[in-house]
């Protein structure tokens, strides 16, 4: 260790030349590297933002969706597969556990299930 520490001060000159080349390299690769989380970041944030607006598309659409649930239910209530009382409890709108307490007839309890999501968030 002694001799490469000699060895380099010979080179160079003297101990401060050999500190201030590992600073400037020290600084070189930070700046380097913070470049680089930098260009990271700004595509991270582009990324958000596309997913944002993604999010608020698709919250509309099923905001649209379940309306459309209704008007149909609220229609022809003898046509429509989902009685509206059902529609309103997977919606928040009713008492779930009233809605929920036998499984509906179009719906194989060994294949499929009824979850209830809460209100959906629009931002």
């Amino acid at each position: 260790m002694e001799a490469l520490r000699s060895m380099a001060t010979s080179v160079i000159g003297n101990k401060d030349r050999v500190v201030s080349l590992f600073l400037v390299g020290a600084f070189a690769v930070l700046g380097f590297r913070s470049a680089a989380q930098q260009r990271q970041i700004e595509i991270l944030e582009d990324e958000k933002e596309s997913l944002r607006n993604g999010n608020k598309a698709m919250s509309t659409t099923m905001w649209e969706w379940r309306q459309s649930l209704f008007a149909l239910a609220e229609s022809d209530p003898l046509s429509f597969p989902i009685p509206l009382a059902r529609l309103r409890s997977i919606y928040s709108e009713e008492d779930r556990r009233q809605a929920f307490s036998s499984p509906p007839s179009d719906i194989d309890s060994g294949t499929g299930e009824v979850t209830a999501q809460s209100s959906v968030r629009l931002e």
